[in-house]
């Protein structure tokens, strides 16, 4: 009976083996046919595509606006901690950047990890050797306990992303 089994196993194995084996070459005939029939069709084609005028260069955006390598960026600092507060208001800070680079500087997205987070830039270009900052609103109404925030700015530099991030300790009021 053990090799009766055995056996029975090893002929549905060798059954559905040669089924793949019979589905793969007639996919393989299949396709070269219909390669064979589109290729006359792709040549029969002679206007040109509404693709052919998209922008092929990878740095740069709809609106024409750098957006990897051109620059570089140096923040005074990437972290900002509130320490322990009481939650409900919303706290701010500032992260200050100076353009370092040889180029114009564009801050194209600021992306907060949470609704609760709000990044404020300008869209303005920065010229090399000058400042700019990217304010930070943090609500903390309906929040207890430690909070870790971050906001992706995307900016024309190499790398184009860089992380700040918001850290704090909420409590609630006692009365």
């Amino acid at each position: 009976m053990k090799y009766i089994n055995t056996i029975l196993l090893l002929i549905i194995a060798a059954a559905l083996g040669a089924n793949f084996y019979q589905d793969h070459n007639r996919d393989k005939v299949i396709m070269a046919k219909l390669d064979s029939i589109a290729a006359p069709a792709a040549k029969a084609i002679e206007e040109p595509s509404p693709f052919d005028k998209v922008p092929t260069d990878p740095l740069m955006t709809s609106k024409n606006i750098p957006v990897a390598g051109n620059t570089s960026i140096s923040f005074d600092h990437t972290s900002h901690d509130f320490g322990k507060v009481e939650s409900g208001p919303t706290y701010t800070t500032s992260f200050k950047f100076t353009n370092t680079g040889k180029e114009n500087l564009y801050v194209s997205a600021a992306d907060a990890s949470c609704g609760c987070t709000v990044p404020k830039w300008s869209r303005d270009p920065i010229k090399p050797g000058e400042s700019s900052e990217i304010k930070v609103e943090f609500d903390s109404k309906g929040r207890v306990g430690e909070q870790l925030k971050t906001v992706t700015v995307t900016t024309n530099t190499d790398p184009n992303k860089n992380v700040l991030t918001l850290h704090t300790q909420l409590f609630l009021k006692t009365k």
